[in-house]
């Protein structure tokens, strides 16, 4: 089974272009997207597509009649872990092959591709050692990750990341385990833009949840459901701050493309390393080299 992927940062218009390939080709859409899984978190995480019929289902929505599975398959409280997802991945995808349905895949979670696709081994996220570099700050990872004096390339401002590396550096020659799916081959389509036109994408989106009552849907979870750790993310955080009186609405939405812009930033330097048989911005060629595929 090939599964073709459209990997771009947020706000690139995966799920737009994927939507488009769908209808064309009679396919489904599984979203690996770590902040999309969630039920509620609707605005802003940018699940609506404007003037789209929607359907919301268990773990997936029916947008103009395409399922995206990968919505909506976790409540707020509940937590999500890569294997967590990636579990969930392999039952849509082996119901997708068993069912001889055409799937296409959308990332923005580079990790969880990667781990899907088997290029990261359950030993690098499963330890003792693990637990205990979680309770570590970020100087202190960095001040043990750069003890190595061979070491991969990684944001060493994301937490998540240094640990992973790090586990992977302290036991090079430990038997590894790896996330397997049979019979399926991956192939990478990646959305390459300029900077400023991701960036200008993101402030369009921003200005476009505030609108869309964002901060209403905060609020309304809060008083559901409390503080979650699935309302402690990207925009969500920002938003906390202007509940609680730090900042103003003016200052709620520059902060919203700061925080999406560094999002971006860190999105592109993990795709780096995630080889790709398509590099581009034209977005028709990657519909058409996909639609090729089926």
């Amino acid at each position: 089974m090939i599964l073709p992927v459209i990997l771009g940062p947020t706000c690139a218009g995966k799920t737009s272009l994927a939507l488009k390939i769908a209808k064309d080709i009679n396919a489904d859409i599984l979203s690996i997207d770590s902040r999309q899984v969630f039920k509620k978190l609707d605005i802003g995480t940018g699940k609506f597509k404007d003037r789209a019929e929607i359907l919301k289902q268990e773990g997936y929505w029916e947008i103009n009649g395409i399922k995206i599975y990968g919505y909506d398959f976790l409540e707020v409280n509940e937590d999500l872990n890569v294997i967590k997802y990636c579990e969930f991945a392999k039952r849509v995808i082996e119901e997708s092959k068993s069912k001889k349905r055409n799937l296409i895949i959308t990332c923005g979670t580079g990790f969880y591709l990667d781990f899907l696709m088997g290029n990261i081994s359950y030993n690098e996220i499963n330890s003792e050692r693990k637990n205990l570099l979680n309770t570590l700050s970020l100087d202190e990872l960095q001040s043990i990750f750069r003890s190595f004096e061979t070491r991969p390339e990684v944001d060493e401002k994301n937490k998540v990341r240094l640990v992973t590396s790090i586990l992977s550096l302290e036991n090079p020659s430990a038997p590894k385990k790896f996330f397997q799916i049979g019979g399926v081959e991956y192939q990478i389509f990646k959305i390459e833009d300029t900077r400023e036109n991701f960036y200008s994408n993101a402030d369009k989106f921003a200005d476009l949840i505030l609108s869309e009552g964002v901060i209403s849907e905060y609020e309304e979870l809060v008083a559901e459901y409390g503080t979650q750790r699935s309302l402690s993310g990207l925009i969500y955080s920002d938003i906390a701050e202007y509940v609680l009186g730090k900042i103003n609405k003016d200052e709620l939405l520059t902060k919203i493309k700061f925080s999406l812009h560094a999002y971006i930033r860190r999105q592109e330097t993990y795709f780096k390393k995630i080889k790709s048989e398509v590099t581009t911005s034209d977005r028709n060629l990657i519909a058409v080299k996909i639609s090729n595929l089926f």
